[in-house]
């Protein structure tokens, strides 16, 4: 009688303890981008940790010789009270800025020793894991370093041995360097759903970030990429691109959220405004983002924001807007 009570009791806990996991791997994410320097010096009761599940901390970058040698102990409390609140940190590396010293630190005879220091630094402090943010030059452009799928394994391989996550930024369209084996490696992918037109291109005025963007974004990366939606991260910009009233006025390449917000009273219902100054803003608000919100809760595992601090607090807030569409 014992012994069967105990069969049971058992049984129970793992019933419970995979019950647990499955919610836990379906659970909708929301990640935030932060800037590193700011949540080095941030008062960690006043970011909204109960608003995200992630945090990415952009940018930690190497010097040349693939060292890490930033003292990061000013990020303690940050990382303690987004651990405290459930929220998982990663260390974001590239960055949107061309990060040319990474094609020599990938090449085959110098990829194990960043690896190493990149993984020391993730377990310096007890972050959860690694978001792969190598851009233009590396997984997608008119030129893409072959060495970037090695380095994806790689890092992958040496990051679960420590039970820690690897995840990435990338375009609507990879380059062909970005394989299905790489893609499989991640635990999520952050797809950029923005940044479709802007300074780059002044004739193709518009939206940046529309929600068709968005559909044509996770048909693609799970029709053609074959990838779960589950690991599909729809992300959503908290700025805007502005162009001007003639095809040959310089495009206004970034205004956040939080500023047009600020300005201009009824900003946040619509997604473009007419400057005093003849320009058209270009932006996400409140209805669109909790729109692409609903979809990413049918089409794909969670959403992802760049950046939180373009964001305005209170009844404007479109993290605000996530959390309530979503939840």
């Amino acid at each position: 009688m014992i012994r069967n009570s105990l069969a049971g009791f058992l049984f129970i806990l793992v019933f419970a303890s995979i019950t647990r996991a499955q919610e836990s791997s379906a659970e909708f994410k929301i990640v935030g981008y932060y800037p590193l320097t700011e949540a080095m010096k941030a008062d960690v009761e006043k970011v909204r940790f109960d608003q995200v599940t992630h945090m990415d901390l952009a940018f930690v970058n190497p010097d040349s010789s693939g060292d890490f040698p930033q003292d990061f102990d000013a990020l303690e409390p940050f990382i303690r009270e987004a651990h405290k609140n459930n929220v998982k940190v990663l260390y974001s590396i590239g960055g949107g800025a061309y990060q040319g010293p990474y094609h020599e630190l990938l090449k085959e005879k110098n990829r194990a020793t960043l690896i190493e220091n990149l993984v020391a630094k993730v377990l310096e402090h007890n972050v959860d894991g690694v978001d792969v943010d190598l851009e233009a030059g590396f997984a997608f452009g008119a030129e893409t370093d072959p060495n970037y799928g090695p380095f994806v394994i790689e890092l992958a391989e040496a990051l679960r041995e420590h039970n820690k996550l690897i995840t990435t930024a990338l375009p609507t369209a990879p380059g062909d360097v970005v394989t299905h084996e790489v893609l499989s490696q991640y635990d999520f992918i952050n797809i950029m759903v923005y940044d479709q037109t802007g300074p780059w291109n002044p004739k193709r005025r518009g939206s940046h970030s529309t929600y068709g963007h968005a559909l044509d974004a996770l048909d693609y990366y799970h029709r053609e990429l074959n990838i779960p939606e589950n690991k599909l991260i729809l992300g959503i910009p908290f700025y805007g691109h502005g162009f001007g009233p003639d095809l040959t006025s310089p495009v206004i390449g970034w205004m956040t959220y939080k500023e047009m917000v600020s300005s201009y009273a009824g900003a946040e219902w619509v997604d473009h405004w007419h400057l005093p100054n003849g320009y058209i803003m270009y932006y996400n608000g409140i209805r669109t983002v909790k729109n692409k919100t609903k979809l990413a809760k049918k089409r794909a595992g969670g959403v992802m924001v760049w950046q939180l601090l373009y964001d305005k607090r209170g009844p404007k807030s479109l993290l605000r807007a996530i959390n309530e569409a979503a939840y």
